[in-house]
């Protein structure tokens, strides 16, 4: 294995990165407790280079907003992240399906909500709508009703009300990430069922648009399918932590992946994979 293909780590500032969704509280504070409790980070953020105007470096994160949220809460002055181009990385949309709510409940507070407009339609008009963009999502439901949501002219706006909508559910529900809008063939698998919410595609653009304006996206909703992930790295928290400058640590990092290389410790898998134990 050569330089050349190995990922691109590096360690950062912690306020360098700039979330382009929303985080969860819970799994936050869980993740909080299991780096202190370990002592080192084991799977570093993805980040991508934003544009500026400045000297300074800023990364939207595509992966792993939890873990840099958390390491910025364990007070670390920098995070060890992965760099990828945007162009090198695939971006899908994940859609939501709710357990565990009432459905009247849900809808009702949908309409309760201000500036999203709810349509009652079917699931081909649905589907060509989102993908046109002209909807912000649409509702699959058991009894084979669909409806879709729209509102918001800028996509600021649009992602504001998109938060209204997943945080109606994020607390109270049992959220499934799918990638289907098929909502029948779940009942074989999932209880309890309230509905299934199906969200747009969004481009690159979409989201460093959002993370220079400061806005979010829900959490769970976009996914990013990167090419040569580097896992396990387990780099100590104490030096994240330490008060030394960037360049120190990097070098540092650099020795390490250079030692690692040497003692056959780094390995790449090809092969795409299911894990049982999440």
């Amino acid at each position: 294995m050569t330089d050349r293909e190995l990922p691109v780590l590096r360690i950062v500032p912690a306020d360098s990165l700039i979330l382009h969704e929303g985080c969860e509280d819970r799994r936050i504070q869980r993740l909080k407790h299991l780096i202190a409790k370990d002592g080192f980070l084991k799977n570093p953020p993805i980040v991508a280079p934003l544009p500026s105007r400045t000297e300074r470096e800023y990364y939207v994160v595509l992966d792993g907003a939890n873990r840099v949220s958390a390491l910025q809460e364990l007070r670390c002055p920098h995070i060890l992240v992965q760099v990828v181009h945007y162009d090198e990385v695939g971006l899908d949309t994940w859609n939501h399906l709710v357990t565990g709510i009432d459905k009247d409940e849900f809808f009702a507070a949908l309409q309760a909500i201000r500036g999203l407009t709810m349509r009652l339609t079917d699931i081909i008009s649905a589907r060509d709508r989102l993908a046109a963009r002209r909807i912000l999502a649409y509702i699959v439901c058991l009894d084979g009703d669909v409806h879709t949501l729209s509102g918001g002219e800028s996509l600021q706006e649009q992602a504001v009300l998109l938060n209204q909508v997943v945080d109606l559910y994020k607390r109270p529900a049992r959220i499934y990430r799918l990638k289907t809008d098929d909502i029948e063939q779940q009942r074989e698998y999932y209880d309890d069922i309230a509905a299934l919410v199906v969200f747009p595609a969004f481009s690159p653009a979409d989201i460093v648009t959002l993370a220079v304006n400061h806005a979010k996206l829900p959490t769970g909703i976009t996914r990013h399918i990167i090419p040569s992930r580097a896992l396990r790295t387990n780099v100590p928290l104490s030096v994240l932590a330490e008060d030394k400058p960037a360049e120190a640590k990097n070098a540092w990092l650099h020795d390490t992946i250079r030692a690692k290389l040497n003692q056959k410790e780094i390995r790449y898998y090809q092969e795409s994979t299911f894990l049982f134990d999440e």
